[in-house]
């Protein structure tokens, strides 16, 4: 059973793990009951999942599933093959196909473009696994509270 209901990285974590006081009277009677059963209170983990889902939205439209990442890249690239083409013309200087696309490819704002997406996925990636934390934690927290319901009182 965990001996409080801080989720790590919040504020007020100590190095002394203690229990948080009973909710008060006002307080719902599953709060109680989640207290008693030493579970952490299901409405504190849906807060923190809904404030992971918000930050992590525009990430997994981007580099989840069927996402725009590789679109918005194509898109970067034909900018900067354009720019690159421009200043050869302005110039006075040949290039082919494929001396543009070396030279887009090697061009700093294409580097800077796949280096800011590499820290977006490591982010997108860290906040998918702090919301399957959560998960895990709301399905122990009800696993535990259907093993307290069903033990014989007595």
């Amino acid at each position: 059973m965990p001996n409080d209901f801080l989720l790590p990285g919040s504020a007020g974590m100590t190095a002394a793990r203690t229990r948080t006081p009973p909710p008060e009277r006002s307080g719902t009677v599953s709060e109680e009951v989640e207290f008693r059963a030493g579970v952490e209170p299901l409405e504190l983990l849906l807060t923190r999942r809904r404030d992971l889902v918000k930050r992590v939205a525009v990430l997994r439209a981007v580099h989840g599933p069927f996402g725009t990442w590789d679109a918005q890249r194509k898109i970067e690239l034909s900018r900067i093959k354009t720019l690159v083409r421009a200043q050869a013309t302005m110039a006075k200087a040949k290039m082919n196909n494929d001396q543009v696309d070396e030279e887009a490819h090697a061009h700093p704002d294409y580097t800077a473009f796949i280096t800011t997406a590499i820290k977006e996925r490591a982010e997108f990636y860290r906040l998918e696994s702090e919301i399957e934390d959560v998960d895990y934690r709301i399905n122990r927290g009800q696993a535990l509270l259907r093993y307290a319901a069903s033990e014989p009182k007595g």
